[in-house]
């Protein structure tokens, strides 16, 4: 998968800020809440890089595979995304969407 870029980091970063305020995380330490900030950023991009996946078609996702092996460059797999005819905004926001309505919906910084 291409490296996030910088932009997109900061909407990953600000999506799951707003996550955790709206999920109300009561008595948090700030350890804690750091902690679980990055775990969520994590998983918010594996979530988002996982549903870019899934919308590749069956051949797309095979020639993926042998630039990856082939030890193909960022910016070769950035190409690869930009020119495979693939809306993964939407991928990406439909990702999003179910990954906050499942952490709203858990019993994270539940007492």
């Amino acid at each position: 998968m291409p490296e996030i870029k910088p932009t997109q980091t900061r909407i990953i970063n600000t999506f799951v800020d707003k996550m955790m305020v709206d999920k109300d995380l009561g008595a948090m330490s700030t350890e804690e809440r750091e902690a679980l900030r990055k775990n969520l950023r994590q998983k918010a991009e594996e979530q988002i890089e996982q549903a870019m996946l899934a919308a590749l078609p069956d051949k797309k996702l095979l020639e993926l595979e042998q630039l990856v092996d082939a030890g193909a460059s960022d910016d070769v797999l950035d190409d690869f995304f930009a020119d495979c005819g693939v809306d993964f905004t939407k991928a990406a926001e439909q990702a999003m969407v179910e990954f906050r309505k499942a952490f709203l919906n858990s019993a994270v910084g539940e007492a």
